[in-house]
């Protein structure tokens, strides 16, 4: 564990599956969260979908154990408060804070390039609790082979030689303070407006891939439950809750140096 001085509760492992599934596994032992769970190297790491994240030794590997973090209307709105509270922490680790971006729904890039990815899980307890799991893989020295994407790491990104403690430090910090603005979802109309405010593409022309059909327009903004608003060629607009974002042009990769966040939208289809 932890010590008491840091005010985290810490389980450091070696190699694990998964620490999100590790963490699962501690709230259905009747861990009371917050609990971090770091390990050194994932046998089974996941990301969004199911798909696999590489999960090499020389990369943080971290999930964080809450129990009724937010009622069930805002949990769908941890996605986009955990990126923003760990992207607010790596920044602090960087030379340039401005290249440390967002990505809808909860990337976090450097540079235009993937650096983070965030998994969040829930499980519904017996007692009739929900555990939700807030879990990233954070690129410090080791960039993954043949990803379908863009990807960098803290170090190629100016910040070499970072001890993994350190990285963790800046990640626990970020999101602490993250979901504390949050306030059970009382604040997310702030942390909204913040996140835009480091986002990339918004303004940009895209699509969206999502389960059962692909949709291109324009990023219009967030609405108020951190839905993305598709501005669609017939002038309507579509909330989306999920799926893959993708930009039609590179420079849409780019946070914007200003953004003042526009009004919820209204009329959706």
């Amino acid at each position: 564990m932890a010590a008491p001085s840091s005010g985290l509760r810490r389980l450091s492992l070696g190699e694990v599956t998964s620490t999100n599934s590790i963490a699962l596994e501690a709230a259905r032992s009747g861990d009371p969260g917050p609990l971090w769970v770091t390990a050194e190297r994932q046998s089974a790491g996941r990301g969004r979908r199911g798909r696999s994240w590489a999960s090499e030794r020389g990369n943080l590997y971290a999930s964080l154990l809450t129990i009724d973090p937010a009622p069930l209307e805002h949990l769908s709105k941890l996605p986009l408060v955990a990126s923003l509270g760990i992207r607010d922490g790596l920044a602090r680790l960087l030379p340039d804070r401005s290249a440390v971006a967002v990505k809808w729904p909860n990337d976090v890039l450097i540079g235009g390039a993937k650096a983070v990815g965030i998994l969040l899980e829930s499980e519904r307890l017996p007692d009739g609790r929900m555990a939700v799991v807030i879990g990233c893989g954070v690129n410090v020295s080791l960039i993954p082979d043949e990803a379908p994407y863009p990807v960098t790491s803290l170090a190629r990104e100016g910040a070499p030689d970072l001890a993994l403690d350190t990285v963790f430090g800046a990640v626990a910090g970020g999101l602490a303070d993250a979901l504390s603005r949050f306030d059970r979802g009382r604040g997310f109309d702030a942390v909204r407006r913040e996140w835009l405010g480091v986002a990339v593409g918004v303004g940009a022309d895209c699509r969206v891939a999502m389960a059962d059909r692909t949709l291109t327009g324009r990023f219009e903004a967030l609405d108020e439950d951190g839905r993305l608003i598709l501005l669609r060629d017939d002038a309507t607009r579509t909330a989306i809750s999920a799926g893959d974002l993708f930009f039609l042009e590179a420079d849409a990769r780019k946070a914007p140096s200003d953004f003042a966040a526009p009004a919820a939208t209204t009329n959706l289809d």
